[in-house]
């Protein structure tokens, strides 16, 4: 069993998540291989995918790259922040490729900018799986919804849900969703709501994600031993359907009335004053692992998220979670187990969320057995394989 994992890039949360189905795999014995667009780390067998320097292949990518940015500079008169937003063309054949030719199974993951879907589905002959790290496959371009310009793209949107849904027509494409959020999103969608799906969240290493001694971990970072710490953090703190806003104006209303509190944000933003500090990006797992160990709890502030590693990964570290009701928090927060969802998205309902968590005892042992029950990586491992034997049969 052979199995080829596509992604565009390998930092970022989508690319963390197939990077652990990757090393699980090549754990339980089974000959995987991920092929990026882009390569920065040094993990076993994974390769970066060879730009031919053909004068021809130059002229094609820049007529779909000035193409792209044409379309781009719409976003310019749109009011409000969007995300992301990418097109089904790329000049890229993956099927050429030698790692494509030997594989049995081909899985694609987060494959903007990488996978030309018109190229890809003629020529493909394996089976494929496309694991939805967000809403990218459901529709025109968009990876998520909140904020998003519809109105004002409408006519990009379509052109691109009519360019996936012929390149998709007579095709078999499994989807895998992370989250129940997802499969609502992906049975709605008028592109791929007839193709197969299958539910297999996303998991964590527990081996690795783990509690240790607080005072140690706090130690490790130079944290205050009597201070309440609540966690933050996400790839891009920047990216506004991360919500730090809203979790700014909660937290701080709460540090008003509770001066013993310390917040601690990691990644890409940098938000210093008296009570908030960031540690910036952290890159190593066990030294994450650490800086979990160290806080009190976590608050998942997005608005909007297929699925949330963070909430997992500090859940398997003993800590309670906050979260707004979206994405796959709602298939991981057990009310009062593991922590607490607000009622809406607003800076009220969070803090709201958040003084349940500080006024409450919580079991940290409850809390990981959740983990171990539902989102332990091995498990999704065994899922993928019988996933993999089903469409090889």
């Amino acid at each position: 069993m052979k199995i080829l994992h596509i992604n565009t890039y390998d930092t970022g949360g989508a690319a963390t998540a197939c990077r652990r189905i990757h090393l699980g795999l090549l754990e339980r014995g089974i000959d995987s291989k991920v092929l990026y667009l882009k390569k920065t780390k040094d993990v076993k067998e994974t390769y970066q995918f060879l730009i031919p320097k053909s004068s021809l292949f130059l002229r094609i990518k820049n007529k779909i790259t000035k193409k792209f940015f044409k379309k781009k500079s719409l976003f310019e008169n749109c009011k409000g922040a969007y995300e992301i937003f990418s097109m089904p063309q790329s000049p890229y054949d993956i099927t050429q490729h030698p790692l494509y030719k030997e594989a049995d199974v081909i899985q694609l993951n987060w494959v903007s900018s990488f996978l030309d879907e018109t190229t890809f589905f003629k020529k493909n002959t394996k089976p494929v799986i496309w694991r939805m790290a967000d809403l990218y496959a459901c529709g025109g371009g968009n990876h998520y919804e909140k904020n998003f310009p519809f109105v004002e793209l409408a006519a990009l949107v379509e052109k691109n849900k009519q360019i996936r849904k012929a390149a998709l027509k007579n095709t078999i494409v499994n989807f895998v969703c992370i989250s129940n959020w997802v499969k609502q999103k992906a049975n709605e969608s008028a592109v791929i709501s007839n193709f197969p799906k299958t539910i297999i969240h996303n998991g964590v290493d527990l081996n690795i994600f783990k509690p240790l001694d607080k005072n140690f971990a706090r130690q490790v970072f130079n944290f205050p031993l009597d201070k309440k710490i609540i966690l933050l953090g996400a790839d891009s703190l920047a990216n506004k359907r991360k919500g730090l806003n809203l979790a700014k104006e909660a937290i701080d209303k709460i540090i008003e009335k509770h001066n013993n509190i310390l917040v601690v944000t990691f990644g890409k933003q940098i938000l210093v004053n008296q009570n908030w500090i960031n540690v910036g990006e952290i890159n190593d797992e066990r030294l994450l692992s650490t800086l979990y160990s160290a806080a009190d709890f976590f608050v998942m502030s997005s608005i909007e998220e297929a699925f949330g590693q963070v909430t997992i990964e500090a859940l398997a570290c003993g800590l309670p979670v906050v979260s707004f009701p979206t994405g796959g928090s709602i298939d991981i927060i057990e009310e009062g187990v593991n922590g607490f969802l607000a009622k809406g998205f607003s800076s009220d309902d969070l803090e709201e969320a958040i003084l349940k968590v500080l006024n409450m005892n919580f079991n940290s042992e409850d809390i990981i057995r959740v983990v171990n029950m539902n989102f332990n990586i091995k498990d999704k491992i065994n899922n993928y394989i019988e996933l993999y034997k089903t469409l090889m049969n």
